[in-house]
């Protein structure tokens, strides 16, 4: 059977968020041994590094660019939300930290009606602050439950949501050219911080360590391949899967059983979003039809 561009294109968005579910684990294992910072630095540089001698053999420029300060804040903000999510995967439940982290979406529609004056809806608007509810919800705020630390993903999805709107402004560059500055300028940045945490890394942890790496590329890679083959309209949905992801790994490889106020947090989180798609969806096609 003869898939449509829709259908591969959410294959290729699936395997991308079991890529990073699959490089959260690693985060998760190697936490407690290896620092955070280094980590991040570690995975930025051999991003840099790898992305960029493809693009040198394959004979594409990839050092000039008419955007390069949008590059510089891309590169900023991903360095500090990959810092923030690391830490919460390390210290919190998988399943906890990765509902969190799907605010994201969320707050880059909300970030798109503050900083580039786009309009929505009241019942785009009635999502958004369902998902917010939802996020309550898992963080629990006036319990004992409630820890600082529920509030690092959140902080995290803000600075994701500086990239993700910056990276709306450099699409002329092309996926690789935007990979390639991504890894650059997140390897400079992490660069800053790192001198200040580095250890040696036991030799155990190495392997690990190698699989966060090509996992956080491989990812990268199958979603660019993703939003090649189809419209990101039409596939991004598919990402919620990075829940079932986190779920399920959580169980089998952490022994985390997640309780009921966080299905309860997490299913009110996922369906927002994707009642915020859809409103997007509906509105992309009356735009249309125009």
């Amino acid at each position: 059977m003869k898939l449509n561009k829709t259908q591969q294109g959410a294959i290729w968005m699936i395997l991308g968020v079991l890529s990073m579910a699959l490089m959260d684990v690693m985060a998760k294992i190697l936490g407690h041994n290896v620092p955070v910072a280094q980590i991040v630095w570690l995975r930025f540089m051999s991003q840099a590094i790898l992305i960029g001698t493809f693009l040198a053999i394959s004979g594409q420029m990839f050092v000039r660019s008419n955007y390069f300060h949008l590059h510089a804040l891309r590169g900023f903000a991903t360095t500090t939300s990959s810092y923030l999510f690391f830490l919460a995967v390390i210290y919190l439940p998988l399943a906890d930290a990765t509902a969190l982290m799907q605010l994201a979406p969320i707050m880059v529609t909300l970030g798109a009606v503050i900083i580039l004056k786009e309009r929505i809806g009241r019942k785009r608007v009635f999502g958004i602050g369902v998902a917010f509810f939802g996020a309550m919800v898992l963080i629990r705020p006036g319990t004992s439950v409630m820890s600082t630390m529920s509030l690092v993903p959140l902080v995290g999805a803000v600075f994701f949501t500086i990239y993700a709107l910056a990276t709306r402004f450099v699409r002329a560059d092309g996926p690789w050219r935007s990979l390639f500055y991504q890894g650059l300028f997140g390897s400079f940045f992490s660069s800053l911080a790192v001198p200040f945490f580095w250890q040696p890394i036991n030799i155990i942890d190495a392997p690990i360590l190698i699989a966060l790496v090509l996992l956080g590329i491989l990812g990268h890679l199958f979603m660019i391949r993703a939003f090649a083959t189809a419209q990101a309209s039409d596939i991004a949905p598919f990402g919620y899967a990075a829940l079932l992801f986190a779920i399920i790994f959580g169980i089998i490889v952490f022994k985390e059983i997640p309780d009921i106020i966080t299905w309860l947090g997490a299913i009110i989180i996922v369906g927002a979003g994707i009642y915020v798609w859809s409103r997007e969806k509906l509105n992309e096609a009356a735009f249309k039809d125009e």
